[in-house]
């Protein structure tokens, strides 16, 4: 049978409590990156050390900068010209390229019908 809690005892202490609210925790191959006023649940940002993943990293970056619309002083959307589309293209194939390097296992199936053999 426990009974509850009711008071502490001694004499409370007079310092008022101070509540972290940003702070980083490094682990062997990442950062993670707290702020309890911007996201409560937990890290808002995770930046990996980890080299091998660098560069897919920067395409990723690159292909989302490249996405979002671009805007004109007074507010209009600007239009996407064939540059950019191209651009875009050029970048999500490396990046894909790069992905399937690191994550063979995550490499479409080629679908279709086999080529006959001339026999």
């Amino acid at each position: 049978m426990r009974h509850k809690k009711t008071e502490n005892r001694g004499r409370p202490s007079e310092k008022p409590l101070t509540i972290v609210k940003k702070f980083t925790r490094e682990y062997d191959d990442s950062i993670w990156h707290y702020d309890l006023d911007k996201f409560p649940n937990g890290p808002y940002l995770v930046e990996f050390t980890d080299p091998t993943y660098d560069k897919l990293e920067k395409l990723y970056n690159k292909l989302e900068k490249l996405q979002t619309p671009k805007y004109h002083e007074n507010g209009r959307k600007k239009r996407t010209t064939k540059v950019d589309k191209i651009k875009m293209e050029t970048t999500e194939r490396a990046y894909w390229k790069e992905h399937y390097k690191h994550f063979p296992e995550d490499k479409p199936k080629k679908r279709g019908r086999k080529p006959k053999s001339h026999v």
